[in-house]
């Protein structure tokens, strides 16, 4: 009896050792670059079918468009990649949900050597095309919004151009954020949840000695937050009562909130011009990214911070829109101005290059562009201008700032409910992992 104890209790270690090692090989399948790039071109695929469902819904829904062959295969097309493409990436990601189960089930090694330099190079590679995909949608968003609350009488938004925009940015936001969790999730030395064998359990004692890292097991680790920068601050944060989270989190994001107006409101009241209002965009910008860091640091749920990072996304272009609104309603007039070029486009409306012919107001630029249609070279209009051209010209004379203070409310509305729903969240899973440390305070005083 005592031999065949002995002879298990040497064949666990290599026991243990193959699940370690088996459950490594299952990280580095999960962030493969084969798992990467069919990723990418099934999401690649996505928007290119959304983009021929555009297409041919813009083909039957504008006069003066071919609804023939091309309108047919275009609508073919879409209707056929989006949903292909949509059954492969719930193929995948049930695929990946399995993989990880499993490498909870046997943990991983604490990678060495050329094992932790090919996870860092499958890390770094997902990380690098996530923030592409990043920045993608913020160039889509910002195109789609912009249309949107476009206010050219002469070019309507249209909801096919614009709508295809803002759903390739909504598919690029959701696939980067996604691509950068998953990479989080498995970082090098171990950081992986582990499972059921010994290297497992050592690493799960490991993450309940680790503040916060129930609060994270999501992110794979602890973010970074400004207010992680003064121990003291941090100390304040953590001891906050319920109604002071979410009284805290109301005020700062307010204060975003209230950046994004004055980028519309200072440059017209104060001065300043063009220059100050792109400090005060970029002020506005790297401060809501700062608070997108806070929220997810204090209550990370995903449902909230996207909403959070669409919403401040769609501040930027409302922002823009209000301060060129504004300026033509401050120092705007009509200058008659000559049509030099046209140019049409694929898809939308053509634009035309324009000439100050010298009647009417002055402007300080020569070279105007517009949104025109039915237009020729040489024809002569009349168009609402910024003397200093500060602003694009309009074929009208805007009449107020309804849509931005409309469009500024209702993306406020969205950062003030997220922030709250965020600390509130935050708040409870403090608790439930005992991280506040305040009601750590208040239990043993009670006890004593």
């Amino acid at each position: 009896m005592a031999s065949a104890a002995e002879n298990d209790d040497e064949a666990r270690p290599a026991h243990d050792d193959a699940d370690a090692a088996y459950g490594e090989a299952l990280v580095l399948a999960e962030l493969a670059p084969r798992e990467l790039w069919s990723r990418v071109a099934l999401i690649v695929g996505l928007c290119v079918g959304g983009g021929f469902l555009a297409s041919g819904i813009y083909d039957y829904t504008h006069v003066g468009r071919p609804k023939g062959l091309a309108a047919n295969l275009s609508l073919g097309v879409g209707a056929a990649l989006v949903p292909a493409t949509l059954a492969l990436l719930l193929t995948l990601r049930g695929k990946s949900r399995d993989r990880r189960r499993l490498i909870e089930l046997y943990g991983v090694a604490d990678q060495r050597g050329k094992s932790e330099q090919a996870l860092r190079g499958r890390r770094a590679g997902w990380m690098t095309v996530c923030v592409l995909a990043l920045c993608l949608a913020l160039i889509f968003l910002a195109g789609g919004l912009g249309q949107a609350f476009s206010s050219d009488p002469y070019e309507e938004p249209d909801p096919t151009v614009y709508g295809a925009l803002l759903a390739w940015g909504a598919i690029m936001t959701a696939a980067g954020c996604a691509g950068i969790a998953k990479a989080r999730r498995f970082r090098p030395n171990g950081s992986a949840i582990g499972g059921s064998s010994a290297q497992p359990r050592l690493m799960r004692s490991s993450a309940r000695l680790a503040p916060g890292a129930g609060l994270y097991t999501r992110l794979g680790s602890r973010p970074a937050a400004p207010h992680r920068l003064s121990p003291r601050l941090h100390a304040r944060i953590e001891r906050l009562s319920e109604p002071a989270a979410v009284a805290l989190a109301t005020a700062v994001t307010l204060v975003g909130c209230g950046l994004a107006a004055a980028t519309m409101l200072v440059p017209r009241y104060v001065g300043g011009g063009r220059p100050l209002f792109w400090v005060l965009m970029v002020l506005t910008g790297g401060y809501l990214f700062c608070l997108l860091m806070e929220l997810t640091h204090y209550g990370p749920r995903r449902r909230y911070l996207l909403l959070v990072i669409f919403a401040g996304i769609a501040l930027m272009p409302i922002s823009a829109y209000g301060y060129s609104t504004s300026v033509l309603l401050e120092r705007g007039e009509w200058v008659h101005v000559e049509v030099t070029a046209v140019h049409h486009h694929a898809k939308g409306g053509p634009t035309c290059d324009l000439r100050p012919s010298g009647k009417g107001g002055a402007v300080s630029d020569d070279d105007l562009d517009i949104s025109c249609d039915g237009n020729e070279a040489g024809d002569a209009l009349w168009v609402y201008a910024d003397p200093r051209g500060e602003a694009a010209p309009l074929r009208s004379q805007p009449t107020g700032l309804t849509g931005f203070f409309v469009g500024w409310g209702i993306t406020s509305g969205v950062l003030v409910s997220c922030a709250v729903g965020a600390a509130l969240y935050g708040h409870r899973r403090r608790r439930e992992l005992g991280l506040n440390t305040r009601d750590t305070t208040e239990t043993t005083e009670g006890n004593r």
